[in-house]
């Protein structure tokens, strides 16, 4: 039977199917529309929406010592900023979070509510701060789950963490004021950090992320310091080692003499490179803003003085060089009194007749030094002190150098001005000055830049700058500063201002000074400068060592005062880089041990020669005293030396030479460093407290040279 389908019922299948292939056409039309004529504009909306860009901060470099000791180093820390105009509810907020943060309510409040899109909350949280923020997001999080609310941002939301950086410095107040310290943002504002702010700061970068409707990060690749954004590190000529031991025995000497601080520069001469720089008092860049002004500032290289005594070295330096003078020229000292005119007077403290040129160096004679001058003349006068550097900056890497103060001897008249010149009065200088002028005369005349940044590295360990020895320009022919050495080294031998003064199995050749201090536009009879500044050994120098100390009490000459300070220094310092006496064993050590009392009469008698043969006369008001810093180093070393140390383990001794490893384990840094130095050891450092484990053992045979590593760890 066959079924009719009625003409009505044809129409409608028609009609939907027409229908349908009008939709199916519609859909298609829809279709390429959207994929061929807006589908690249539809994608990058569609990708506008769900990956949004974020900054990454960019993290400063590592400033490291020659040997790669840390001394400036980046860590990650989290700060907590809001969104104030997206935050209903600031009151609440303000309530929940002022107990986590340590704020007041108050202040938070203020905070939430500021007419800006973007706020730091508190920068750099502590890690317990953060445990207790995160927790709180935490338990935020939980009451939004439960409240199953979706589409609209809480005001929780928009209170976050934010990854930040900050600068930290591992040695404390190692080095402090060369480092400087950076700002909250890591921006360098003083020393170093500020001189290299623009290679130290790493560059910001921005990253995509995928988001969820509210905005909220997806997948988040957390990940370690990101090459890119990281700042370049820097790499110094200081040595961590030397610096703890330049700024020991200066904190030393300043407490012996209770002074208002000091300074104190370790180099090579022959490179300009500076080993330490040290200043007392001393500062943690840490906390920084607990500091004065003028105690954050580089006072060796930002501020001038009068060098006193100790720049007769560079007139008769001068004076050999132009051949107007020999070593063994004779020159009436004028029984002590020197009248160059009606009313200007020169006098010695000792009233000396007839000296050599080397005498007048050893001996520290005013007038003698003036007499040198005299033949010297304006000009040459002129020209040698600006050779060696003096009335000009040195070119160093550090903000902040001061130039000095040279008057222009080719014009000036007056013969005073001439004559003071020649004991250091009326000029100014910068230790860092001195410091090279010395180095010039132990680099066989030549001056040299100071060299503090050896290169800068990027975070990958290449290159990118590197700052080599260079040379400035030749000062005095080899010859000259070959006899200059040899005179100098007489100011440490029997009848010189700094007798004894040599490290122990060495030779030195050295200068003292004191120098009155200008108080208004008049010199002090109670404030001094005592310096010392040397050379060691003294033919073939390796360290070029500056000693000042300011405002001493008790006494005030440099070969007192400053030169003791010199002898430990060089003495450590000559073993870390490896230079050991011919005579391992000096007999000084063997004598004070068994001779305490003859070591305080030794220093009497020193401090005497001392007062007859340095710059100026004796000042009013300045007081005697007998036992000084000499003798009580001395004493010290005696007792270092044959020792047995009370944590067990004793110390084999033969006429003071250690035969076997000691014991260190119990003993601080400080005090492991000296047991070691003194035995002529090398040694390793690691971590911090009190040694707890050694390499050699104790017992160990050694021989000379040895090389110990030590490992710290804090007591619980």
């Amino acid at each position: 039977m066959s079924v009719k389908i009625s003409k009505w019922a044809r129409v409608r299948v028609v009609l939907v199917g027409l229908g349908l292939l009008v939709g199916a056409l519609v859909v298609c039309g829809r279709f390429l529309q959207l994929q061929l004529v807006q589908g690249e504009e539809l994608r990058e909306r569609a990708e506008q929406e769900v990956w949004k860009s974020f900054p990454v901060q960019p993290v400063r470099g590592t400033i490291l010592d020659c040997k790669g000791m840390e001394l400036a180093v980046s860590t990650g820390v989290q700060s907590v900023v809001a969104h104030p105009p997206h935050i209903t509810n600031p009151g609440y907020l303000s309530r929940e979070l002022a107990p986590i943060l340590g704020m007041e309510a108050e202040e938070l409040m203020k905070t939430l509510t500021r007419a800006r899109p973007f706020v730091y909350v508190q920068r750099h949280l502590t890690p317990e701060k953060e445990e207790a923020f995160r927790a709180w997001q935490a338990r935020q999080e939980e009451r939004r789950r439960k409240k199953l609310a979706g589409g609209k941002r809480s005001d929780e939301e928009w209170i976050y963490l934010l990854p930040e950086g900050r600068r930290l410095y591992p040695q404390q107040s190692l080095a402090g004021v060369v480092l400087g310290f950076c700002n909250i943002d890591e921006h360098g504002i003083e020393g170093l950090e500020h001189q290299f702010d623009t290679y130290l700061y790493g560059r910001g970068k921005k990253v995509v992320k995928l988001v969820d409707a509210q905005r909220r990060i997806v997948i988040n690749e957390e990940k370690a310091w990101d090459p890119e954004v990281m700042g370049h590190n820097l790499v110094l000529s200081l040595d961590h080692t030397i610096q703890y031991i330049a700024e020991k025995e200066l904190e030393r000497g300043v407490s012996r003499w209770q002074a208002a601080g000091g300074m104190v520069l370790v180099g090579r001469p022959r490179t300009g490179e500076i080993l330490a720089m040290a200043q007392y008092p001393f500062i943690d860049p840490n906390h920084y803003q607990e500091y004065r002004e003028d105690q954050r500032r580089n006072r060796i290289i930002t501020d001038a003085m009068e060098p006193g005594s100790t720049f007769k070295v560079f007139i008769a330096a001068a004076a050999l060089d132009a051949h107007v003078v020999k070593p063994t020229d004779r020159f009436h000292c004028e029984n002590g009194v020197y009248h160059l005119g009606g009313k200007e007077v020169i006098h010695d403290c000792h009233p000396y007749g007839v000296l050599t040129v080397q005498q007048i160096i050893q001996k520290s004679s005013n007038i003698g030094a003036a007499k040198i001058a005299g033949k010297l003349g304006g000009a040459r006068l002129d020209y040698y002190l600006r050779a060696f550097g003096f009335g000009s900056p040195t070119g160093i890497l550090f903000p902040g150098e001061s130039a000095g103060f040279l008057k222009n001897f080719q014009k000036v008249r007056s013969p005073l001005d001439r004559a003071t010149c020649a004991f250091g009065q009326g000029v100014s200088v910068t230790p860092l000055q001195l410091w090279m002028a010395l180095s010039a005369i132990g680099n066989r005349g030549i001056l040299m830049e100071p060299r503090l940044v050896k290169e800068v590295v990027d975070a990958n360990g290449r290159k990118v700058k590197e700052y080599p020895p260079r040379v400035k320009r030749r000062v005095l022919s080899e010859a000259t500063a070959s006899q200059m050495l040899a005179i100098m080294e007489m100011v440490t031998r029997e009848g010189g201002t700094a007798r004894g003064m040599a490290p122990p199995g060495f030779t030195a050749a050295g200068k003292t000074g004191t120098a009155q201090k200008l108080v208004g536009r008049a010199y002090s009879h109670n404030k001094f400068n005592s310096l010392f500044m040397g050379l060691t050994p003294a033919q073939g120098p390796v360290l070029a060592i500056l000693v000042i100390i300011d405002e001493p009490k008790g006494a005030v000459y440099g070969g007192v005062v400053a030169a003791p300070i010199f002898r430990e220094i060089a003495a450590q310092t000559l073993r870390v880089l490896g230079y050991y006496p011919e005579n391992p064993n000096p007999p000084v050590l063997a004598n004070l041990s068994a001779l305490p009392a003859q070591v305080g009469r030794q220093a009497e008698e020193g401090e005497v020669k001392e007062k007859k043969g340095d710059a100026g006369c004796k000042p009013e008001g300045a007081g005697n005293r007998g036992s000084l810093l000499q003798g009580e180093s001395l004493q010290v070393e005696a007792a270092v030396g044959t020792a047995e140390h009370k944590t067990g383990g004793q110390w084999s001794m033969i006429k003071g030479e250690m035969k076997v490893m000691p014991d260190l384990r119990g003993l601080t840094i400080r005090e492991a460093l000296d047991v070691l130095h003194r035995a002529g050891l090398r040694c390793h450092f690691e971590g911090s407290g009190r040694a707890v484990a050694q390499e050699p053992v104790p017992g160990q045979p050694l021989g000379r040279g040895g090389y110990c590593a030590v490992r710290f760890e804090a007591q619980r």
